[in-house]
């Protein structure tokens, strides 16, 4: 039952945390923008952390230790850290892609944790611990227990389908970029090693590989570029950065013009 009512609270701020990055963002760019990882109206990141300081405070509540402001900041301060850090890291291994840079902002690391939103975190942590998690334990303990059941069966379900579909999305876009650059690589290579004589088809031969990968950007389905325009940028070697990173900018003026 527990861990039901973990389901929950992690589902309604993953939600809470992409009506945030997304009115945030919108804002922003003076267009509207679907925020997250997944396709659905959820940020996992938001719902994990939040459920993670939640616990945190509980666990130290039912040791008989209500947990002070500063201690509730500092969980989510460094918490959050870890938590964006490993999540960016993760992301950059699996997809060569980032969700959110942060290179622009002062005392970075990597452009995967800065300061200011860490401090940003360590405030929303208060917020959660004190304001909106008495009302959503509130309103998750009114629940009966099949109820709490059924809806984080459900959720989890729904959540699993975004998910494969999501990451199915990057997959083959990601393969795609890596056959695009040791292609290049293969051709550059026997373009060097070519006769004068051959030189002319082999520049043929390259030109028609850029039109097919820029006519890719139009054929990719339309699912694929809802997960492919929420991307921040590529991290690829040689070529292949630049050519993820065109087709990333093809997908975004295509998903916005629509």
């Amino acid at each position: 039952m527990a861990v039901c009512r973990y389901v929950c609270v992690f589902m309604i701020y993953s939600f809470f945390g992409w009506i945030y990055e997304s009115i945030f963002c919108t804002i922003k760019t003076g267009r509207w923008e679907n925020r997250g990882f997944l396709y659905g109206p959820a940020c996992p990141i938001y719902g994990v952390g939040a459920a993670a300081v939640i616990a945190a405070a509980s666990r130290m509540s039912a040791s008989g230790l209500a947990p002070r402001a500063w201690q509730v900041f500092l969980i989510s301060f460094f918490g959050s850290i870890v938590l964006e850090y490993t999540t960016s890291w993760g992301l950059e291994r699996l997809f060569h892609a980032l969700w959110w840079d942060y290179s622009g902002l002062p005392f970075n690391v990597n452009g995967r944790v800065s300061l200011f939103t860490s401090i940003g975190f360590g405030c929303a942590g208060m917020l959660i611990v004190y304001v909106l998690s008495p009302v959503t334990s509130a309103a998750a303990a009114a629940l009966s227990p099949a109820a709490t059941e059924l809806i984080a069966l459900l959720t989890t379900a729904v959540l699993f389908v975004d998910l494969t579909l999501t990451v199915t999305a990057l997959y083959h876009f990601d393969k795609a970029v890596i056959r695009f650059e040791e292609d290049f690589n293969s051709r550059m290579e026997s373009l060097v090693d070519s006769t004068v004589r051959r030189t002319q088809h082999v520049r043929r031969k390259l030109a028609a590989r850029g039109r097919a990968l820029r006519l890719h950007a139009g054929l990719t389905g339309r699912s694929a570029r809802a997960a492919l325009s929420r991307v921040s940028k590529f991290r690829y070697s040689g070529k292949g950065r630049e050519k993820a990173e065109a087709l990333l900018k093809a997908i975004k003026e295509k998903t916005a013009g629509r």
